[in-house]
């Protein structure tokens, strides 16, 4: 192998990001089966490196690392297929190897190359006996066919790795972005809701609508920013409840406070039904949830009619409900709506985060919501939370 093409070789094992990693049971259940379906005393999985060979995972063998020149698994990643050595005393290329005349004493020798997702062979997975011996052709294919599941593993932890580098790398974005935004768009609201309040001077009736709807654009923006940064938080497991008895009469009033007025100017009413007891919870977040199905609710709901929000418990869980009269969710569209971006039906002039965190939040309190058609058109949308509250505190995702 010339120069150039191992160190691309070499940059592609160290890209996997396993060498000198802790052992890992996917890959130690592949070398104990292998020991033990081959009745050898020694397999490992092997990574070849400029000047040493490392082993992932060893059965039967304490080192963790030899030299790469006295390395049996160094001359079988030069091959395609298999390299078998059935008595190294006898093969001028290994007869004087310190690991043949000495510990671990190595007579047999059977390696499959490593085949890495660009395409390089990292290692090996290789048997070691201390006797010498042949393998039959079903069991060539046997070694062919673990060695296939070493690199599903590997590729496996590839896969995860950059999901969670991908997934940093994009809450450090959204993160930034959203303070970023975030502070400006306050400043610009306070000003424009300070000129629209006439404290400079009166506005002309023109000149007040459009600071009016600049103001009320720039809160929709601020209130967009805040959401994309609540589930970035949510989906990292960074957003945690702060439990406390909660009155849930008290977290309903608050929700239906913050909507009632966009509700009234809409032309819809807000009716309350039945009550619950307690829960142990979040006060604050689950005023978030009320508030969001709530503001959804009023956003699609027919001038004139109302919205019901009804509670009622068992004293083990409490149950709200809230229902409207718009369009209803379509047909099997009842669970897409809880994911991030979904919007169905009806524009409600979100951006689709509102339900993905209200599922969050619910979940989180090892609650349930759920949407649903409701008697004589609408939708209803129904929020079950254990009295007791979670179990255990856990991350909102």
């Amino acid at each position: 192998m010339d120069g150039d093409a191992e160190l691309a070789r070499v940059a592609a094992v160290r890209a996997l990001d396993l060498l000198d990693t802790p052992s890992e049971e996917r890959f130690d259940r592949i070398t104990r089966l292998a020991q033990h379906a081959f009745g050898v005393p020694i397999a490992l999985v092997s990574l070849v490196e400029l000047d040493r060979q490392w082993f992932k995972s060893c059965a039967g063998l304490d080192e963790r690392e030899t030299r790469r020149s006295v390395s049996f698994c160094a001359r079988a990643i030069e091959r395609d297929d298999l390299m078998e050595i059935p008595d190294a005393h006898l093969d001028p290329r290994f007869a004087d190897n310190p690991m043949v005349t000495g510990p671990p004493y190595i007579r047999f020798y059977a390696g499959q190359p490593l085949t890495t997702p660009s395409g390089h062979k990292a290692g090996t997975l290789c048997l070691i006996d201390r006797e010498p011996r042949r393998l039959t052709a079903a069991e060539r294919g046997r070694l062919r066919d673990l060695a296939h599941w070493v690199e599903l593993e590997v590729a496996v932890v590839q896969a995860r790795r950059d999901a969670n580098r991908a997934r940093e790398v994009r809450e450090e974005l959204v993160s930034l972005v959203s303070h970023e935004l975030r502070t400006p768009l306050t400043s610009i609201h306070g000003s424009l809701e300070l000129v629209g309040s006439g404290r400079f001077g009166e506005l002309g009736e023109r000149a007040a609508r459009l600071v009016a709807i600049a103001a009320k654009n720039t809160d929709r923006l601020i209130r967009l920013s805040d959401d994309v940064l609540d589930l970035t938080r949510l989906q990292g497991g960074r957003l945690r409840l702060r439990l406390s008895d909660v009155d849930m009469a008290a977290v309903l009033e608050s929700a239906v406070d913050s909507v009632e007025g966009a509700a009234e100017r809409m032309g819809v009413r807000i009716e309350r039904a039945g009550k619950t007891g307690p829960v142990r919870g979040d006060a604050d977040r689950l005023v978030q949830v009320f508030t969001n199905l709530l503001a959804n609710a009023a956003a699609v709901a027919p001038e004139g009619t109302a919205i019901t929000v009804g509670a009622r418990d068992d004293r083990t869980w409490a149950e709200v409900s809230v229902r409207d009269h718009g369009p209803g969710v379509p047909p099997g569209e009842e669970e897409r709506i809880f994911e991030p971006f979904a919007q169905a039906g009806a524009p409600t002039g979100g951006a689709g985060l509102g339900l993905a965190i209200t599922r969050g939040i619910v979940q989180a309190h090892g609650g349930t919501v759920r949407a649903s058609a409701a008697a004589g058109g609408g939708s209803a949308f129904t929020v079950r939370l254990p009295s007791a509250g979670p179990d255990t505190e856990r991350a909102w995702w």
